[in-house]
This record gives C-alpha cells, structure tokens and sequence, in this order.
C-alpha cells in the first residue's frame, strides 16, 4: 500500500517560466552592452530577473510546504496532534 499522495503541476511551469525570464534577463543585459535591445521587452533586465526570482521563491514555498505534508504521520496533523486546518 502506497500512500496518497498530491500531485502538484505548478512545478515545472514557475520553474519553467522563471528559467525562462532569466535567460531573457541575461540576453537582454549582455545586448544592451552592446547597445541593442529586445523589441518586445518594455522592461528592465533587473524587473525581469526580479520577476523570475519571485517565480522561483513561490515555487520552492510550495514544494516546502508538500515535503512539510507529506513527512506528517496521520495526514494533516501539525507536531502538537491538531489538526492544521489545511483541507
């Protein structure tokens, strides 16, 4: 018998997505350096690394949390024997 467990696809799309920001972050910058820019980007290289970083803080906040539930003996009980309230 295996445990239930939940599976969450957010996952691969903030990590994705924030990879993808920082590479567009970094592109941007090494262009400007040369004086080009990227067309489609009205934003600064530092508000899309920002963006990626705060992508990657949220996903690595939910993965915590899912290690958090899944390393908890009778489901969703906190440490003291209560139930968390998170159904």
């Amino acid at each position: 018998m295996t445990p239930q467990r939940e599976s969450f696809y957010s996952a691969p799309v903030f990590l994705g997505t924030a990879f993808l920001l920082f590479g567009l972050a970094i592109l941007e910058k090494a262009l400007n350096l040369v004086g080009w820019s990227i067309p489609v980007i009205n934003v600064y290289p530092s508000q899309v690394l920002g963006w990626a970083v705060t992508l990657l803080a949220f996903e690595i906040a939910l993965t915590l949390r899912q290690l958090v539930e899944l390393q908890r003996p009778n489901g969703r009980q906190d440490a003291r024997g209560r139930d968390s309230g998170l159904n």
